[in-house]
């Protein structure tokens, strides 16, 4: 902490299955339920009972014919999730199905984290956030983040009271957005 002036956090993701669980479950079902239908319907059936260890799994799996229209699937839902106002549409069948194009290396990565809950304990990054007492941050959070929604840069707040959350009005999760980006600058600036 002596060596640290603040810290700005854009998005809060807290390493827990929860989080991940509710953005894949039910609030893509909420905000895109034609997109949540393609993604568990790119899952055999038999696989949909389990749908993010199903899709983990098959993103690691070696042999392109399984983990191509996973990783695929998994990277345009994900990027869906990170507007504040996804489409309204469902995948793209034609990309799902399509064997030369480039993957996004995203999945695997992710993947990889999950399928090993973040190399965290439960509830780890909350449990030790008393580190972070004395220490300023500010929180830049989008209030239409359907990644990393509010509630959990709210929860970091409570247990690092030097923290100040900015909800950023019809933002979504990425940092391109413009008034994230500036948000984000701004924050860095006051700590520079």
């Amino acid at each position: 902490p002596e060596r640290v002036s603040g810290l700005v956090l854009r998005a809060t993701f807290l390493g827990t299955r929860a989080e991940l669980e509710l953005d894949f479950g039910a609030t893509l079902l909420r905000i895109a339920p034609i997109l949540h239908a393609d993604f568990v319907g790119v899952l055999p059936e038999a696989e949909r009972g389990a749908v993010l260890d199903s899709y983990w799994r098959r993103i690691l799996d070696p042999d392109p014919a399984i983990h191509r229209p996973a990783a695929i699937a998994w990277h345009d839902t994900e990027r869906s999730l990170s507007m504040a106002h996804p489409p309204l549409d469902g995948l793209d069948q034609a990309a799902l199905a399509d064997s030369t194009g480039p993957l996004p290396s995203t999945p695997f990565m992710e993947a990889h984290y999950f399928v090993n809950d973040c190399f965290l304990a439960p509830n780890q990054l909350l449990s030790q956030a008393g580190s972070l007492r004395g220490i300023a941050g500010i929180i830049v959070q989008g209030e239409f983040d359907h990644l990393c929604p509010p509630a959990q840069a709210r929860a970091l707040a409570t247990v690092w009271p030097d923290a100040d959350v900015q909800i950023i009005p019809d933002a979504g999760h990425a940092l391109s957005d413009p008034a994230i980006a500036a948000a984000v600058r701004s924050a860095i600036a006051q700590f520079a």
